[in-house]
């Protein structure tokens, strides 16, 4: 398969991935096995399409790292998040329905445990939505992703629970789902303001987080009203809202819950990639991987969570088309966390050239490198892991790991 604008889209490709109607996702446009025309291409362009995933037999093996199946199960959450939005924009008093939010996330990680190497960052889902939707609906599958990816970290963290119950994220994915709910009911002026300037200094923004935590509080579990209210700390204890006690000081490090935590990290990344350049567009992925590294937003982050997101989300997915420094164009077909910016790639060959086509690993081409990809020049947002296992979940923290696995076989056992 082959992931390729709506631009560069073509007359006679073959659609591999049900291409989903960007404002409402849980509506199917075009199935498998569809071929494109020039009216059809069109029509995708006016309603704001972004991709189409199209078939490209000589990358067959690619296959691995999709589902249509998980792109349904995460439109299956859009949906659900939609409604929610509108029932709370529409019913001063609306309800919230907690059951069905369960179930869609659940059906999302059933997809998920089925095809393991699929699970990664659908980061164009909802594309062409309101902008609060596509918000959401990005950080609740990526908040997912990092959870499964952080089960061991969160064992450790609720030891409370046993551990199939503390590494079960249903509840962490139902509170991102509902994470700015609270962002509906304040003043347009406040919300645009904070979409403009991206400062969340203003009271009047800051009250989101308690507005949207009145509204959940009494329908959802408490793991997930509690990432509705927190979302907005920071691990350096510089977020909000504060504690009620007499410092009026807010949560830091551990204080926080592991769920807010995660979300935070989803929530910080989401918006960098959406809306982070100069006029609030999106950015490449790579470039909003690179810049949630700086110490500016970092120092903000639960260091773990921060890891999660590299590995989680590719900086060149698979299937993706990228031009290298010696001008070849290629697409990606295998990624590492531990070597972000340096995929294996392969050429792609002109329509009608004969041959067989050429393979290059970046991890030891280091003459070459991607210099373009998502049509943004990217030479310069390359980056490396500053020491050798600086994305390892693990480095650093096998205490963590160890008591995981400790606190895993005691409950086992007894």
């Amino acid at each position: 398969m082959l992931r390729v604008t709506i631009y560069q889209a073509r007359d006679g490709m073959i659609v591999a991935m049900p291409v989903l109607h960007p404002r409402r996702p849980e509506v199917v446009l075009l199935r498998p096995g569809a071929v494109l025309d020039p009216h059809t291409i069109a029509k995708m362009r006016e309603i704001g399409l972004y991709e189409v995933w199209i078939k490209y037999p000589r990358l067959d093996r690619l296959n691995e790292y999709f589902s249509a199946g998980v792109v349904q199960a995460c439109a299956a959450v859009t949906g659900q998040i939609r409604m929610a939005l509108d029932s709370v924009i529409t019913d001063a008093h609306a309800r919230l329905d907690y059951s069905s939010y369960r179930r869609a996330v659940s059906g999302l990680l059933e997809k998920f445990c089925e095809r393991p190497k699929a699970a990664m960052f659908v980061h164009e889902l909802g594309e062409g939505s309101s902008p609060a939707l596509r918000h959401a609906s990005s950080v609740c599958l990526l908040s997912v992703l990092m959870g499964i990816k952080l089960d061991f970290y969160l064992i450790h963290e609720r030891i409370r629970l046993a551990a199939h119950s503390a590494k079960d994220v249903s509840n962490l994915g139902v509170g991102a789902m509902l994470h700015d709910i609270g962002m509906l009911r304040l003043d347009p002026a406040v919300r645009e303001n904070w979409e403009r300037t991206g400062d969340d200094s203003d009271p009047a923004f800051r009250e989101h987080v308690q507005i949207g935590y009145d509204l959940v509080r009494d329908q959802v579990e408490p793991s997930a009203a509690a990432v509705v209210l927190h979302h907005h700390q920071s691990f350096e204890g510089t977020g909000f809202p504060a504690r009620n006690d007499e410092k009026e000081t807010a949560p830091k490090g551990q204080e926080i819950h592991v769920f807010a935590r995660i979300v935070a990290g989803a929530d910080l990344f989401t918006r960098l990639h959406q809306s982070g350049g100069p006029n609030g567009e999106s950015i490449p992925m790579v470039r909003a991987l690179k810049l949630i590294q700086q110490p500016h937003h970092a120092r903000r982050l639960d260091p773990i969570v921060l890891k999660s997101i590299l590995n989680v989300v590719p900086a060149y997915a698979p299937g993706t088309i990228v031009t290298l420094s010696n001008g070849h164009e290629c697409v990606v077909t295998r990624w590492a966390p531990d070597r972000p910016c340096r995929p294996v790639v392969e050429t792609l060959l002109p329509n009608g050239r004969e041959g067989e086509p050429e393979e290059f690993d970046l991890a030891t081409r280091t003459d070459l490198s991607v210099v373009r990809a998502e049509g943004h020049a990217v030479a310069e947002d390359n980056f490396a892991p500053p020491t050798r296992n600086a994305y390892d979940l693990l480095h650093g923290a096998p205490g963590l790991a160890n008591r995981a696995a400790e606190l895993l076989k005691q409950r086992k056992a007894s």
